[in-house]
């Protein structure tokens, strides 16, 4: 039976805490390839921020924004852009409560870079965010923004995300007051969904390696699912094997016990 495999990237495939992927995890990669295996990115991050990390050639299907854009090859096979007026309007907000931002679209990544939290952003998740032009910030509507992130206050978080309940609001884990806002109609298991209907092949087996709790709707819509060592514990009681840390090799294991590999 055929098999395809989606890879969660923080912290799953890459260690966050040190900005790199290991030698085991690159190995195991190429050896599920090798042996026929189809490999498969499902990530919270952005095409963009994927695109500026060194596992990104190694992919051929990216499922990038928590599930709302879907490219094979390079080619987009599935997007669904944040509603733009709904953009417009929380940019505003923003712009109004003096709350730091960045947007992410297709090709780019754009944020205020004079505030110290899109710089530690920027830093902490290793990508490039270019300063939001005004000429940008004045016609944002005209804009596909597949995600948003922002610095807001934990006395402010709960008005925000009643105000904006079409986004869907993730604390980051390791950025303190910050926060993935995306299209609340998609996710990772929706865009798993959206791939195996179309394929629609009887003769593939899916599975999914993941740590956060975004990955809690793929492990739904795949046939076999490891969640990390690291991983957060409501994963862990959904998962059909956990496998070993980050940091102790738990992606190369897993396959490995798996006899994928």
């Amino acid at each position: 039976m055929k098999k395809t495999i989606f890879f969660d990237v923080d912290n799953t495939l890459v260690c966050r805490e040190k900005n790199i992927i290991s030698d085991h995890t690159i190995k195991a990669i190429n050896m599920c390839k090798n042996n026929g295996v189809n490999v498969a990115i499902a990530t919270g991050r952005s095409l963009a921020m994927v695109k500026q990390e060194n596992l990104y050639k190694m992919f051929n299907t990216i499922v990038s924004a928590n599930g709302s854009l879907i490219t094979v090859k390079d080619k987009v096979i599935y997007k669904k852009y944040m509603k733009q007026e709904s953009v417009q309007d929380i940019v505003q907000y923003f712009e109004e409560s003096d709350i730091p931002y960045c947007l992410h679209m297709l090709d780019k990544s754009v944020g205020k870079t004079e505030y110290q939290w899109v710089k530690e952003f920027s830093m902490k998740y290793n990508m490039k965010i270019e300063k939001l032009e005004d000429v940008v910030l004045k016609n944002i509507n005209k804009y596909e923004v597949f995600q948003i992130n922002a610095n807001i206050k934990s006395k402010d978080i709960s008005k925000i995300m009643k105000k904006y309940s079409i986004f869907k609001f993730v604390e980051l884990v390791d950025i303190k007051e910050g926060y993935d806002i995306f299209n609340s109609e998609c996710n990772k298991g929706s865009a798993i969904k959206y791939i195996r209907n179309s394929i629609n092949d009887k003769n593939i087996k899916y599975y999914a390696f993941g740590d956060g709790f975004n990955d809690l709707e793929m492990f739904e819509e795949v046939d076999y699912s490891v969640a990390m060592g690291n991983g957060c514990d409501e994963l862990k009681k959904r998962a059909d094997l956990v496998t070993d840390n980050i940091n102790d090799h738990g992606v190369y294991n897993a396959l490995k016990a798996l006899k994928i590999i």
